[in-house]
Formats: C-alpha cells, structure tokens, sequence
C-alpha cells in the first residue's frame, strides 16, 4: 500500500486548534521557554497542523522536547537583530526555530513598511520546520516574501556512499487581492524527510524514488532511506538548488550546519545551529499597489484560465484546510496521538486534549 493510501485508511482523531495550542504552551514553559515564546510557538506548530502540513507539526513536539534536554536547543535565547549596510543580520541564539523564524519576519516586516526590499540573513537558527510558514507571514501584511535555509547533509544522488548536501527547502510568498496568499514551499528532495519519519513511525513503506539506504542503492524501506540519503527532485536540477541555497543560507551567512557523514543520527533528528537567507519586498513602496496587484491580477487570471476548471494556487488547499479544520478540528493519527501522551508525561503536562 501506498503511504498517501494508507494516510487515508489511519483512523484519526481530531483535536480543537485552541486547545491543541494551549496544550503545546504548556509542554514549551515546561521545557524552560518564556510565556510569550510558548505560545508563538505552540500557534505555528499547531497552524502547520491546521493547514495541513503534518509533518511539520505536532509530529515534531517529541524531537524538540528532547533537544532541549539535551541542550541542542536553547530555551530563552538572546536574539539579537543587527543591520549590516542595509542588510538586517540576526543571530538567534540557537532559540526554537518556530520562535527565530516569526520574530525574524516580523522584524522584516516592520522594516519593509519603511524600505522598498530588506534582505536578511539569521545564523545560529534552529529547524524552522515549515519554512513557508514566515514568507506567509509576510503575505498577510501585504508584502513578497522569499526564504530558504541550509540543512546538514541528508540529500545524495544515486549510487552515492554518504550524504552530500542538505535537503535545503525553499518557499515564497505574495498576496493576491481578494484571494488567500499564493504560498510555495518546497524541499530540494523528491519529498521532505518528514514523511519518511511519519512512515517510519507507522511502520510503513515509502514509494520507490524517495530515498537511497546506507550502501546508495534505492530502498523503499524508511528505515534504511533515513539511514541513507534523500533523492534530489530533477537530479541534479534540485542538487543545483541545494548548492545555491547553500551558498546563501550558509556561506554567506556564516553558518554551517554540522555535518552528519559517517555519523548515525537519531532518526527523529531535526537540524540545529543553521543559516537561512530571506528577503522581503513592500510592493507599494517598489511598483505602487496598484500596478503591483493588477500584475498579480493579470497573470493569475491567464495561469487559472489556461489550466482548466480544476486549477489551484499553491496554497489554495492549505488555506481551505486550515478553515476547515479550525472549525471542526485537527486530525491526529494514532501513532502520533501515542507520542504525545509520551510527551506529556516526559514534561510532566499530561496529553489532556480531548480527541473526538
């Protein structure tokens, strides 16, 4: 069985979204961070969750939990904001990325209403988890948004006896007058490691063309693909994509990802102590708003129009998810129902969320 089949087969069960979030606070005070960034935390997570992006998620709680225990993630970090000629450079402190990533957009954010284009560069970050979550914060606040970061090695060709790059994810985003934000967010894998880890949880295979295992030869078994090595999208056309957002994630940031060749990671492992380079544009102080949105207009409406009755934006589904899902709950698996009352007991928040 396909895993996209048997995600369909799981019997889940649905949280509400508020109280999923008010539980997800709890675990991150317990785990020693301040009020304010539990719940900016716990709020992306559980989005992610609502928008349909599960493994990026509350799938994640376990990993971070255990990374603050071991003190890989820093739970008050001292996040500092710096503009370099014209460039704002943040160090965060190797804080939670769901903490670094929205304060470092907001800045941006901020910044932009004064500044046409503001380029950013965050070192020492932790796993920002959905990356395309912050460009779409920008999105909201009517400016374009793009962001990428650096990963340490998970991504090989074929054949290849250790991992060579990171899966380096990119995302963009842009408002559209009157419709949700058009949100892209891709990893420069076939597919991010995060559905091998969910299959791997569940004891399910993953499709051929995902993965290669310790000895470079293709493997269908999760395990052995986490063991192994990610397979770049197009070859070496996402290896191309990988490099350049090496170059301005981590080169020019002036942080580099530990590297994992010769290692065994834990195979829930997220990467810490990472760059990423984003951007964001203010379309009124660049074109004007009204030259940028009927542009934006325009060439949606010839992409929507050419494709047929059922094209889609990216991010179209992701926004109805969410609405449907804040309105009637966010379905868990079973698996990952189990890994958060583990979770509980570990930070002593017990897993009281009623399931329906």
């Amino acid at each position: 069985m396909s895993a996209a089949a048997d995600d369909q087969a799981a019997p889940h069960q649905r949280v509400d979204r508020k109280t999923l979030t008010s539980w997800l606070a709890r675990v991150f005070d317990a785990c020693g961070m301040p009020e304010d960034d539990s719940r900016l935390a716990a709020e992306v997570m559980a989005r992610c969750n609502a928008r349909g992006y599960e493994t990026h998620g509350v799938t994640r709680v376990m990993t971070y939990v255990q990374k603050f225990e071991s003190g890989d993630i820093n739970p008050n970090p001292n996040m500092t904001f710096e503009m370099r000629d014209a460039v704002l450079v943040i160090d965060g402190d190797d804080g939670l990325g769901q903490v670094v990533g929205p304060k470092a957009m907001d800045r941006a954010i901020e910044l932009a209403h004064d500044t046409a284009f503001v380029p950013c560069f965050i070192r020492d970050g932790g796993h920002l988890g959905a990356i395309g979550m912050f460009p779409l914060r920008a999105a909201e606040a009517g400016m374009v948004s793009v962001l990428m970061q650096a990963t340490s090695p998970v991504m090989s060709l074929p054949g290849s006896q250790g991992r060579a790059i990171g899966n380096n994810p990119i995302s963009f985003a842009t408002p559209i007058a009157g419709r949700d934000p058009l949100i892209f967010d891709m990893a420069t894998c076939v597919t991010s490691r995060g559905r091998v880890l969910m299959a791997n949880r569940a004891g399910r295979d993953i499709p051929e063309g995902w993965a290669i295992g310790p000895d470079g030869e293709p493997t269908t078994d999760a395990e052995q693909a986490l063991l192994g090595a990610m397979l770049p999208v197009g070859g070496p056309k996402g290896i191309g994509l990988a490099m350049m957002v090496e170059c301005l994630a981590a080169s020019l940031s002036g942080t580099f990802a530990p590297t994992m060749q010769g290692a065994q990671p834990a195979i829930g492992s997220a990467t810490m102590h990472v760059g990423a380079f984003f951007f964001v544009a203010n379309p009124e102080r660049v074109v004007g708003r009204d030259t940028f949105e009927r542009h934006i207009d325009g060439w949606v409406s010839q992409y929507l129009s050419a494709t047929g009755d059922d094209a889609r934006l990216p991010g179209q589904r992701a926004a109805a998810t969410e609405r449907e899902r804040t309105a009637n709950g966010i379905p868990i698996p079973p698996e990952i129902i189990a890994e958060l009352h583990e979770v509980g007991d570990k930070v002593g928040e017990s897993f009281d969320v009623p399931l329906t």
